[in-house]
């Protein structure tokens, strides 16, 4: 039974999926292949890792079946991740904190490496060049009885040596 409660609800969520479809980031460092070239070059370091995000009543989500995102830490990126994240580092914003792709680069998402989270949120990238990335995930979940999904994206800022073997974890 369609009640008046469930018609209110559905036009608030039409309103605020129409809102907040992401917000434009004006970025003025330029993207330059150059500087990411590195992602493109093969290396004998490892990075794997979990990224996930507790619930309100304490249940913890992972990214299971989510894309992790790889990105060289250019002058571009950095100034990327900071306005999305609030912070050069990374960190953690929620579902309706989105951006959007208008203005970035086409080439730019042509040097990032992206794995796949696994069903309890590992994911891995080998062969990884020496260098200063930004790995990122989503995690996102639906709650019952919701209109609304939760959670958010989290990224962190990791440096690689050459053989090195980092796990991370993104929460």
């Amino acid at each position: 039974m369609f009640t008046v409660f469930k018609a209110i609800k559905l036009c608030c969520l039409i309103l605020l999926v129409a809102g907040c479809v992401g917000r434009d980031l004006e970025i003025t460092a330029k993207f330059d292949p150059r500087e990411a070239a590195l992602i493109k070059r093969g290396g004998s370091a490892k990075l794997s890792g979990q990224a996930f995000m507790r619930q309100n009543g304490g249940g913890v989500v992972t990214c299971a079946g989510e894309d992790v995102n790889l990105f060289p830490a250019t002058r571009y990126a950095t100034e990327r991740f900071a306005k999305i994240y609030g912070d050069v580092s990374g960190g953690r914003i929620n579902v309706f904190q989105g951006v959007t792709t208008k203005g970035v680069p086409p080439e730019y998402l042509e040097y990032r490496r992206v794995a796949t989270c696994d069903a309890d949120g590992d994911f891995e990238f080998s062969g990884i060049a020496p260098g200063t990335y930004y790995v990122q995930s989503r995690v996102v979940w639906m709650v019952p009885n919701s209109y609304f999904p939760e959670g958010g994206s989290v990224a962190k800022r990791i440096t690689l040596r050459a053989g090195q073997r980092l796990r991370v974890l993104l929460n």
